[in-house]
């Protein structure tokens, strides 16, 4: 590492940090190394001054929510996580809820459905933050996060503070303005419906009951993008890849386009499992998947 953590520390308003962070503990699929910091920011001040101090000691970083659709390298990340759990103030204004990046995707449920504000329920069961889910329009075939969204809120490079409108963060499949970019999304503005409460718990019971169809054990999530008109997740049974594996890792029976830790899996396994599901998907039917999971670290 070219930059002291000890100088790092001490210039932190984050006063929550953590040494020797493990990927394996604090991603859903339970696999990676460390990184050498971590810092778990409270509010958007100390988040935006924690930036400034990383920039100014020039260490890497990335932003980490749920640990969601991530694999992180057996050798960890060089630098330092932002943990975002702790950003996670919910509030209606203005018939709008806002919620902070940290915030769960199942308490964002629960306080809507208090609120008797709807339109969310097809996110039951996604086991994202609020920032991860807007980076990527999490969603399903019923829709995505995006199709709620008002505006977006979040923190430059630069640590300037902009509000993007829901036109100008560029929705699409899997994908938005900020997938590719270092901006941190700090907090979303979701536009919903007066509902009775009753009627969405029951709609959040019944998107909860259907996705016990999917598979169980740690995973990252699906792994690729569906191609147009087509499932990965078919491409990959029909080339006869269900219960293939690699070490620790394997293709899901129930799923195809689901990787499971089935114990002791390393990231270097997973890896390669993707790239021959990647290889026998495109020879067979000449098509060339894409993954939808983030790497962290160096592979």
């Amino acid at each position: 590492m070219d930059f002291s953590l000890e100088r790092i520390e001490q210039r932190l308003s984050v006063k929550n940090t953590e040494r020797n962070f493990s990927f394996a503990q604090n991603t859903t699929i339970g696999i990676g190394g460390n990184a050498p910091l971590a810092v778990f920011p409270e509010n958007i001040a100390q988040l935006t001054q924690a930036l400034e101090v990383l920039n100014g000691e020039g260490a890497r970083w990335l932003v980490l929510g749920a640990g969601a659709n991530v694999l992180a390298s057996d050798n960890g990340f060089q630098g330092v996580v932002i943990k975002t759990d702790r950003l996670n103030a919910i509030d209606v204004a203005d018939g709008l809820l806002c919620a902070e990046c940290g915030v769960r995707i199942s308490s964002l449920l629960r306080y809507a459905q208090k609120k008797g504000l709807g339109g969310l329920s097809f996110m039951a069961g996604i086991p994202a933050s609020v920032g991860g889910a807007v980076l990527m329009n999490a969603g399903v075939a019923e829709g995505h996060i995006g199709d709620r969204i008002r505006s977006v809120t979040v923190l430059e490079p630069d640590g300037k503070i902009r509000k993007f409108l829901r036109d100008e963060c560029r929705f699409s499949y899997k994908r938005t303005l900020f997938s590719e970019s270092s901006r941190i999304i700090l907090n979303a503005e979701l536009s919903l419906e007066r509902r009775k409460s009753e009627e969405i718990g029951e709609e959040i019971r019944t998107v909860l009951e259907n996705r016990k169809r999917l598979p169980a054990g740690r995973s990252m999530g699906c792994v690729f993008k569906n191609p147009p008109g087509v499932s990965a997740g078919a491409l990959i049974e029909q080339a006869g890849l269900k219960g293939a594996r690699e070490g620790g890792a394997v293709v899901s029976e129930r799923h195809a386009n689901f990787i499971i830790n089935s114990g002791g899996a390393t990231a270097e396994n997973v890896r390669t499992l993707i790239e021959r599901i990647r290889s026998e998907v495109c020879r067979i039917f000449h098509v060339s998947l894409e993954e939808e999971i983030r790497y962290i670290g160096d592979f």
